[in-house]
């Protein structure tokens, strides 16, 4: 049974109840916020949208206008089309997989591998432009000399400051390479590694075709667990087999999934 009024019972004020809630449900607000740092005008983009009159003066959409293009996109209130309009950022992409955002002023971003950056990097510029903000001083500001103001000691400080700086780029351009030569190295060890497990384990499968039962022996069942691998069940039919205690299967579990990666490359891509 259900409570709400059938045809039969519906009388007038229920029937004026409904049509009211179908009509706010079908003229509830849409609301678009100002994509300028800080603004919290909104404007009603259903109401807009089908020519009526919002729910409030406020969320009128006149003078409203939209920016589709570039790394900060949305609705902008007509406050801030001047400025933005002044400042519209686009896009840029630049080689290595980099991104940079150029303003309409001349402005550019440094490059950024992440392109969730520029938005704010943007926006940083805009409130700058706009007055909003004020230039953060560097660390290098504070107690800065001009030109005119050196002597020979701040000179030759700063000239020891170079070849101190020249010295650590020397060497950490000879960290780096040993670096990548010690990674080269073990990825070819490892790389070579991987190429004899999965021959000798492909040796095993090919086996197992023939005659032999490589559970029979409790070497071969030992090498086939941690190569290849057993499931649960036989592995415990195995275990009971050959009288292997708790401590001997956990160490094949552990031997396993130490070389699945290895022998299973297409599992972990899967899992991943």
């Amino acid at each position: 049974m259900t409570d709400q009024p059938t045809l039969a019972t519906l009388t007038e004020e229920q029937l004026a109840d409904l049509i009211a809630q179908a009509t706010a449900f079908r003229n509830q607000p849409s609301l678009r916020q100002c994509l300028y740092p800080g603004c919290l005008r909104e404007f009603d983009m259903a109401a807009r949208m089908d020519g009526r009159e919002p729910a409030r003066p406020s969320w009128s959409g006149a003078g409203w206008r939209q920016v589709t293009r570039g790394p900060s996109t949305g609705s902008l209130c007509p406050d801030h089309v001047g400025i933005v309009t002044e400042h519209l950022p686009r896009t840029v992409d630049v080689p290595n997989g980099r991104w940079m955002v150029a303003c309409a002023c001349g402005w550019m971003s440094r490059s950024q591998t992440y392109g969730g950056l520029l938005r704010p990097l943007w926006e940083e510029h805009l409130l700058l432009a706009a007055g909003e903000l004020t230039v953060p001083a560097t660390l290098a500001e504070p107690g800065r000399l001009s030109l005119d103001e050196h002597t020979e000691a701040s000179l030759a400080e700063l000239y020891e400051a170079l070849e101190d700086t020249e010295h650590d780029r020397a060497e950490t351009r000879e960290a780096a390479q040993a670096m990548y030569k010690a990674w080269d190295w073990h990825r070819n060890t490892l790389g070579g590694i991987a190429r004899a497990v999965n021959a000798i384990c492909n040796m095993m499968r090919v086996g197992v075709g023939d005659t032999r039962d490589w559970s029979a022996d409790r070497h071969d069942a030992y090498l086939w667990a941690v190569l290849i691998g057993w499931d649960d069940d036989t592995l415990k039919n195995v275990a009971a087999r050959h009288r292997w205690n708790e401590h001997r299967v956990r160490y094949v579990r552990e031997m396993r999934a130490l070389l699945s990666p290895i022998t299973d490359p297409q599992k972990q891509e899967a899992a991943e």
